[in-house]
């Protein structure tokens, strides 16, 4: 082991060979899994899980990578599109998902009738169940780190109250 006093030489100690260069801490400053983002979350938890898995359902629907699947299980790419339009966005505000903008308007979904509001969630239930016995498509770290960040960006904006779990997030300067 070096020696770290310098007895009056005026040279700076060296550290030993067996210091470790990468002295960035062992946590992620933004979560990049789903449980990662869920613990953080605190009670927005649930509203984090439907705005990330609906999320990624709409793109894997979207880049057109659903059809098959979709076609095997008997469901037109129509009636998934639509379903999952309509209940993502009741999903997400029935489960308390923050608006960063402060307009709240109501789903479209409840405009609807009630065995057509049962039918939408129905069918974007059996979509939901088809991506997840995909291999869940484009549940990933980017899809985790957009939500927790909207969830900070609502806390900076007064839009929810500050949350110990997601940690210190200073206010925009007015």
């Amino acid at each position: 082991m070096a020696d770290l006093h310098d007895w009056g030489t005026g040279e700076a100690p060296k550290p030993p060979r067996s210091f470790p260069p990468d002295r960035r801490p062992k946590w992620r400053a933004e979560p990049n899994t789903l449980d990662d983002l869920l613990q953080r979350a605190g009670p927005y938890a649930d509203a984090a899980k439907a705005y990330v898995e609906w999320g990624a359902i709409t793109i894997w629907l979207m880049k057109a990578e659903a059809d098959k699947p979709l076609q095997a299980a008997g469901l037109s790419f129509a009636v998934a599109n639509l379903s999952v339009f309509l209940t993502r966005a009741a999903d997400e505000r029935e489960a308390g998902w923050p608006n960063l903008t402060g307009l709240t308007g109501t789903p479209a979904l409840y405009g609807y009738t009630q065995p057509s509001q049962c039918e939408a969630r129905r069918s974007a239930a059996e979509v939901r169940d088809i991506w997840r016995a995909n291999g869940s498509p484009h549940l990933n770290a980017k899809q985790v780190k957009w939500a927790f960040q909207y969830l900070v960006a609502c806390i900076r904006s007064g839009v929810i109250p500050p949350q110990p779990t997601i940690g210190e997030v200073p206010p925009l300067n007015s």
